[in-house]
């Protein structure tokens, strides 16, 4: 029986999103001729999605180049209300914010302002006397070498989404931010030494907070100034304007039996700046938003004129930096670069070099900087991969039979 729980983790999520993101080039049952439009079966299967009550709502799109040759949106935005999704409704992006919060840490890079093998202590004195957790009753001990910048990217400091950071800054105040939750982690020891292992968590959130020190800003405004203005991602920020609520999705979770609209405690007010500025999970956006966020980076940086990052920074952030450390089931095997997953070889149909990542209520990405694809879904469904792992599924199958119609079936 499933768990009616809908704001507990899940202990099967590492495994739903390692095969969501292992799995998009599969195309699993697709059909497709090439004297028909190959996406029909994409279109097809996301209605078929709807009716079966795996999703409320999808909008789905794919990219080559600079072209967009598949964009759909199917379902409800609220299904409660009548209401019906459109291409430009506002998801609930959350791990999808991750990649964007590591871009714009890389702006701070270009400038100089840190290097990956600097201690992190060196910006944020408050994690200067962290230790390793002790085991079977021994006490903590110290770390073996500093935790570097470069474990705030990576996903190897240490800290995961069990370390009771929240928990210890409410101690001292009711709604901490960036700072008070830093500064508890400063009090709580690390699960292994930093460097050693690859384990998702808080990582990216400590990132936020190095920004905000770099840019002595909050976080929502180094955001607005270093990507979410330059790139024109007008929908994009950690609440939605009033004047677009109407276009925000309705969140649901499955009650054991159905899919049931949220409750509103799970996740923030979208009405209002959080306290806590997630740079691992706090961004609203819209496909097409993140479709520029995607495209400036297959095209190496820049977009529409507009340059974010150096093509060479781009290349460093997409590949893999981790090697063959240990790491949990969540990457299946893939490397991890300084905030995406990376495909170190080729493999089930998708190309070495691809990187992607997801979020927890079912939106993902995949971009494939060879053969200049990227595939985007947005679901807003808690905790479930599935839909995406069909759409990635079909969308694959769809990207393959074209070439093969345009090659002349070769």
């Amino acid at each position: 029986m499933k768990s009616s729980c809908l704001s507990c983790p899940s202990r099967a999520l590492p495994t739903l999103l390692a095969i969501a993101l292992a799995a998009p080039l599969l195309g699993l049952g697709a059909r497709s001729a090439w004297g028909d439009d190959p996406f029909d079966a994409v279109r097809d299967d996301m209605q078929a999605m709807i009716d079966e009550g795996a999703s409320v709502g999808l909008v789905g799109f794919v990219q080559v180049e600079d072209k967009i040759v598949f964009q759909h949106a199917v379902g409800m935005r609220d299904r409660e209300a009548g209401t019906k999704l459109e291409l430009d409704s506002i998801f609930r992006i959350y791990s999808m914010t991750k990649p964007m919060t590591c871009v714009v840490a890389l702006t701070f890079f270009e400038e100089g302002r840190f290097k990956l093998d600097d201690p992190v202590a060196k910006y944020l004195p408050q994690l200067a006397e962290l230790k390793i957790k002790g085991t079977q009753g021994k006490d903590d001990q110290p770390l073996e070498s500093p935790m570097k910048v470069r474990d705030l990217f990576q996903h190897t400091t240490g800290w995961t989404y069990t370390t009771p950071w929240e928990r210890e800054a409410k101690r001292t105040t009711e709604e901490p931010d960036l700072a008070d939750l830093v500064s508890a982690l400063g009090t709580l020891p690390v699960d292994f030494q930093p460097g050693s292992r690859w384990e998702y968590g808080i990582s990216h959130d400590v990132l936020g907070h190095l920004i905000e020190v770099l840019a002595n800003k909050p976080l929502d405004e180094v955001f607005r100034e270093r990507i979410i203005k330059p790139l024109e991602m007008i929908d994009t920020g950690f609440h939605v304007d009033k004047k677009n609520l109407a276009r925000l999705v309705t969140l649901y979770a499955n009650s054991g039996q159905e899919l049931v609209a949220a409750p509103s405690g799970l996740g923030n007010d979208p009405t209002r700046n959080p306290a806590w500025l997630s740079g691992g999970g706090g961004l609203f956006s819209t496909a097409a938003d993140y479709l520029r966020f995607t495209s400036m980076m297959q095209a190496g940086g820049a977009l529409d004129g507009t340059r974010i990052l150096k093509e060479e920074t781009v290349a460093l952030m997409t590949r893999d930096h981790i090697g063959d450390i240990p790491r949990s089931m969540l990457l299946f095997g893939r490397g991890f670069g300084l905030g995406v997953a990376v495909q170190t070889k080729a493999t089930l149909g998708i190309a070495e070099g691809t990187w992607s990542w997801a979020g927890i209520a079912g939106t993902m990405f995949w971009v494939d900087p060879g053969n200049m694809q990227t595939i985007l879904l947005m679901n807003q469904t808690w905790m479930d991969m599935g839909p995406g792992i069909r759409f990635m599924g079909k969308a694959g199958q769809a990207l393959l039979s074209n070439a093969a119609r345009d090659s002349g079936g070769k």
